[in-house]
């Protein structure tokens, strides 16, 4: 093959579209989001502005902008972020050790990848409590731990 170019790397470091396409798409914590539906290009500055990630049958296909890719090789795409959106099912506790109920719904800033707040089926009473993200101290792999004790 014959190469005309200016000023990029090397034919060899390049990879080809194509060959993205149904490999795995993991969040920054190693969780398989699903797999590479498409990837899209700026069509002027020709960078990767995003992927669309097939979720599974069953699930909403989601977009990621590059602004949360990490890496895109042949291997697949790792992001930079856990998606807010994989909180929903959590485990809900509150600092005391007391279930408070499970994730059943996020609110976030625009298109982003920023938490407002978390809607919980509580555990006590079954009904919808909405929770500021303020109000949360740690996530983790399944569960959620807010700062004060949950007194409903």
């Amino acid at each position: 093959m014959e190469e005309t170019k200016h000023k990029t790397i090397p034919f060899k470091d390049t990879i080809e579209v194509k060959h993205i396409i149904g490999k795995k798409v993991n969040s920054k914590d190693g969780k398989v989001l699903g797999k590479v539906k498409s990837v899209h290009i700026h069509p002027k500055n020709l960078t990767v502005e995003g992927v669309v990630v097939d979720s599974g049958m069953f699930e909403v296909d989601q977009y990621y902008g590059r602004g949360y890719i990490e890496t895109l090789n042949l291997e697949g795409v790792v992001l930079s972020i856990t998606p807010v959106s994989e909180f929903v099912g959590n485990d809900v506790y509150d600092p005391t050790g007391k279930m408070v109920g499970k994730v059943t719904g996020i609110n976030r800033a625009k298109q982003t990848n920023t938490l407002i707040s978390i809607k919980v089926k509580s555990e006590d009473s079954g009904e919808d409590i909405l929770i500021a993200s303020d109000y949360i101290a740690t996530i983790g792999d399944k569960t959620l731990m807010l700062k004060e004790a949950f007194d409903p």
